[in-house]
C-alpha cells in the first residue's frame, strides 16, 4: 500500500475535485457532463487518464467518458461514449419520463465563461431617510431605541379638566 500522501502528489496532475450541480453535472474545462442528480451539490472526483475521464463520489464510479485530448495533453479536445453506472446514489424523486441513456444529453459543451468582474461598491449611492421624524417629538430614551418611537400627546377631554 502507498500512503495517500505520496499517491495524491503522484497523481495531482489528473484528479480533480469539482461539485456537482442541482441537475447533477460538474463543469469542467468547458464541459458539461452528467454525474449523478441524486448527489446535487456533492463533491465528485474527476480522474482523467489514457483517453478516459471517469467521476466517482467517495470511490463508486459514477460515468466514464471517452476524452481526445489538445496536444498539450491537458485540455480536452472533444468527449464521446458515455456511459453510466448503476449506483445506490439515485434520485429520490421519480423522474416523468423514463428515458435511456441514449435520449438524453449527458455531455455538452459549453460556452466558454469569461471572468465575472466584481461591482464596485456603492460609493456613489446615498440611502435616503425612509420617514424622518423632528427631533422635539422623540420620546424620552429614543437615542438608543428604534428612530420610529415617538412621543404622542394625546387630546385631554373636558371632562378631566374638572
Amino acid at each position: 500500500m502507498v500512503p495517500e500522501e505520496t499517491l495524491n502528489r503522484i497523481l495531482f496532475a489528473t484528479r480533480y475535485t469539482r461539485h456537482l450541480d442541482r441537475h447533477g453535472f460538474i463543469r469542467f474545462q468547458d464541459w458539461r457532463l452528467y454525474g449523478e442528480r441524486g448527489l446535487a451539490h456533492q463533491p465528485v472526483t474527476v480522474w482523467v487518464y489514457e483517453g478516459t475521464l471517469k467521476l466517482e463520489y467517495q470511490v463508486v464510479t459514477l460515468s466514464k467518458y471517452r476524452v481526445e485530448l489538445h496536444n498539450d495533453h491537458k485540455h480536452i479536445k472533444d468527449v464521446s461514449n458515455p456511459r453510466l453506472a448503476e449506483t445506490v446514489f439515485r434520485s429520490p424523486q421519480l423522474t416523468l419520463f423514463d428515458l435511456g441513456p441514449h435520449e438524453w444529453l449527458l455531455y455538452w459543451k459549453a460556452p466558454s465563461s469569461a471572468l465575472r468582474r466584481r461591482k464596485q461598491s456603492g460609493t456613489k449611492v446615498t440611502q435616503l431617510v425612509l420617514f424622518e421624524v423632528p427631533v422635539q417629538e422623540k420620546a424620552a430614551g429614543a437615542e438608543t431605541a428604534s428612530p420610529f418611537l415617538r412621543l404622542v400627546v394625546s387630546p385631554q377631554s373636558e371632562d378631566e379638566d374638572s
